[in-house]
């Protein structure tokens, strides 16, 4: 029988989430652990998951019950203060971008911090679709932060401000 080197065992138990000495994971019961792996996957499942799918087919009571009744959203400089505000501001007459517009949003990154029924971190997205220039491509990107609230068993975001980073320029810069 070959030796295993110590390294490739504990990688291999990092990845399954154990230490090497088991004191971490063994303090804390199983119960627990399996409580913070499901609120891990509900919050990836909110951010990555529900809140996307319900801005790309604007869905737009779908997206405010992603807030808390009392949630803020931050977006292009205004700030809405609860979920019927979020729910007002979408579904207010706006200019769009154009018939047969699709934008996907894509998120990635995720990064929260849990403490109880509240979490915080944020992840990144770009917004995908076409550009003035006619092509697909990435039209803007940017990052969240988020704070995050249990309620009723379910997370919700209690607080979300949407960063743009960079957007791309409103028409094709012209050819060198």
């Amino acid at each position: 029988m070959r030796a295993v080197p110590s390294i490739l065992v504990a990688a291999l138990l990092s990845t399954a989430g154990l230490s090497m000495a088991g004191a971490a994971s063994a303090a804390v019961p199983l119960e627990a652990r399996v409580a913070a792996v499901e609120d891990r996957q509900a919050i990836e499942q909110l951010v990555a998951g529900d809140y996307v799918r319900a801005l790309d087919s604007h869905q737009w009571t779908d997206y405010a019950a992603t807030f808390t009744e009392d949630g803020e959203l931050s977006v292009f400089g205004q700030t809405m203060k609860s979920r019927a505000a979020i729910l007002k501001f979408f579904t207010t007459p706006r200019p769009t971008l154009g018939p047969g517009t699709k934008i996907s949003h894509i998120i990635s990154n995720l990064s929260y911090r849990i403490a109880g029924g509240k979490a915080s971190g944020g992840a990144y997205w770009q917004d995908i679709g076409i550009a003035p220039n006619g092509l697909p491509g990435v039209l803007s990107a940017g990052h969240y932060d988020d704070a995050l609230r249990k309620v009723g068993g379910h997370w919700k975001f209690a607080k979300r401000t949407i960063v743009t980073d960079f957007a791309a320029p409103a028409e094709t810069p012209p050819a060198k």
